[in-house]
């Protein structure tokens, strides 16, 4: 008999809950997100996720089961937030609350509380912070089933979608020149503000913008 294959380790043997807020932390926040400021229920969750780091090498979702398939479980890898962006950010927290929304004041009120949101729901998706796009870039953002671009012309902010009508091209690719995104393979230009383009046929959506203490946010339907 084999011996069994040895566990893969994401962080190191030692690893505590201070540790995973440091790691943490940082990236949430570049996505519109906190640690909830109920502080015992967030060691308990960490605290948690370091046990299942131990069994598995990883930090799942304490409240989510694992299905043994990597490409679906790294959906629950904790912070999951970039792959339920749109439930998420309708519930103002993560799946257990060990994040929440910026905007939200207190934690407490989320606890226990899950409710998603019902197809066709008009929901404000947190993208970025204002300081992380600088004037005249555009990138690429990915909320659900829905594949933008995200721009920025001055202090204004513009979504519309990543894809080319021509040949499928990633537009976030592409150069921007004033409101006018060039697409990367064969300079179909796109109107930044309303997704037009001279071609016939061939306009893309585009998607409302917001920003809202210093963050920014793209509505997007539910599906």
């Amino acid at each position: 008999m084999s011996a069994s294959k040895p566990v893969r380790r994401r962080f190191h043997e030692g690893t505590t809950i201070a540790d995973l807020k440091a790691y943490m932390e940082p990236f949430v926040a570049s996505l519109g997100y906190r640690l909830n400021t109920e502080t015992e229920f967030v060691d308990e969750v960490l605290a948690s996720e370091i046990e299942i780091l131990e069994a598995t090498g990883d930090v799942y979702c304490p409240c989510r089961v694992r299905t043994g398939d990597p490409k679906e479980d790294v959906r629950i890898v904790c912070p999951c937030i970039p792959f339920h962006a749109e439930q998420f950010a309708a519930m103002r927290k993560c799946w257990c609350g060990l994040f929440i929304r910026a905007d939200v004041v207190d934690g407490a009120d989320l606890l226990g509380v899950i409710e998603e949101p019902e197809a066709g729901t008009e929901v404000d998706v947190p993208v970025c912070r204002v300081a992380d796009l600088p004037a005249g870039s555009i990138r690429h953002i990915k909320i659900g089933k829905s594949d933008i671009a995200l721009a920025r012309v001055g202090d204004e902010f513009y979504a519309l979608s990543n894809v080319c009508r021509h040949a499928f091209a990633p537009l976030a690719d592409g150069v921007l020149e004033g409101h006018e995104v060039m697409c990367p393979w064969h300079g179909w230009r796109y109107d930044v503000r309303t997704g037009h383009t001279d071609h016939p046929g061939a306009d893309v959506k585009t998607y409302p913008v917001t920003v809202r203490d210093g963050e920014v946010l793209v509505s997007v339907t539910v599906r």
